[in-house]
């Protein structure tokens, strides 16, 4: 994809990946263009934001000009820091940040997931799915 260059600061990336705020699709989101373009994949947008070596600020900043323009203040990955700093949110290359620890240790999977005997209100098709699931067994 040719993404060119438009208005954006040079500071940001020719492109990016993100996913579309209401489906959750993957998207690629290029330097100086509104919107975006659907694309298909397997990794998260952070994996491949990391192989472009991109900063958690210049995907931001360039989210933000895609969806109000990158002439906008945020459209600017050095607002953009100042911003995430203020808030505590992580700066710099993306997975540079060390993971915050977990609070406790993740329970073990259960070799085979138990069903529920009592669904209580759920809806009906919910009822004859959990029936169908225990038949297959």
């Amino acid at each position: 994809m040719d993404c060119g260059t438009g208005p954006a600061p040079a500071k940001l990336p020719e492109r990016c990946i993100s996913r579309e705020p209401t489906s959750g699709r993957l998207v690629v989101l290029c330097r100086g263009r509104k919107g975006f373009q659907y694309i298909a994949g397997e990794r998260t947008p952070e994996a491949y934001n990391r192989a472009l070596g991109l900063s958690y600020e210049q995907v931001e900043a360039m989210e933000y000009g895609a969806l109000f323009g990158f002439d906008e203040e945020l459209a600017d990955p050095d607002r953009v820091r100042q911003v995430r700093e203020e808030l505590g949110l992580p700066v710099g290359p993306i997975g540079a940040a060390p993971a915050p620890p977990p609070s406790r240790p993740a329970p073990r999977p259960a070799a085979t997931p138990a069903l529920p005997e009592d669904i209580g209100n759920f809806a009906p098709w919910f009822e004859e799915a959990l029936a169908q699931g225990r038949k297959k067994r």
